[in-house]
């Protein structure tokens, strides 16, 4: 079966950013070049420029679709009937799911590159997951505010990417339990 333009424009883009996160994880983002990006992509340079004009536009691409696959491990947490553990346990899941998929150490080198690119580019760090975290944790159990949400979720994003980092370099050394009752332990904070 022979692709549309834009499911070929897509199957491009997608091959592409493929490629950015693997390039990125292994050499960083300065040191990726977009021929050996485009390469890896078995595509020009010039489909780079075509689909994302830029490097940096096509860093913000790999960036979305984390987002976007974050996004989608945690869709079903927005139901407002959940309660703030079962979020809780969710999100942890979630990232659980995340530090053991196939790809986890590329990922995880790609985050470390990320890390540095969010203390200078102000577009990356909106990308941020604490800003997602905050709007699941917003009137749970009836008594959530807005202000704890967004006081309670980068504690839970950096409890939760902490031990994705620790799964990943000293693997079996955390499981998915551990990760559920780290972030249970996080709503004591709502108490104080």
């Amino acid at each position: 079966m022979r692709l549309t333009r834009s499911q070929s424009r897509q199957r491009n883009r997608d091959a592409l950013i493929d490629a950015a996160l693997a390039e990125m994880a292994d050499r960083g983002y300065q040191q990726a070049r977009l021929d050996d990006i485009a390469e890896r992509a078995e595509l020009t340079t010039g489909a780079v420029y075509s689909i994302f004009g830029s490097k940096r536009n096509l860093l913000l691409a790999v960036v979305a679709r984390y987002a976007d696959e974050l996004d989608g491990l945690l869709a079903e947490l927005a139901d407002p009937r959940l309660s703030l553990a079962e979020v809780l346990t969710g999100c942890a899941d979630a990232f659980h799911h995340v530090a053991t998929a196939s790809d986890a150490r590329h990922r995880f080198a790609f985050e470390l590159e990320l890390a540095g690119l969010m203390l200078r580019d102000p577009t990356v760090m909106s990308l941020t997951t604490a800003g997602r975290l905050a709007k699941l944790l917003v009137g749970r159990d009836g008594h959530i505010t807005t202000e704890q949400a967004e006081q309670l979720a980068p504690a839970l994003a950096a409890l939760l990417g902490g031990l994705v980092h620790r799964a990943v370099l000293e693997p079996g050394t955390v499981d998915q339990q551990y990760f559920r009752r780290s972030a249970l332990a996080l709503s004591g904070l709502l108490r104080t």
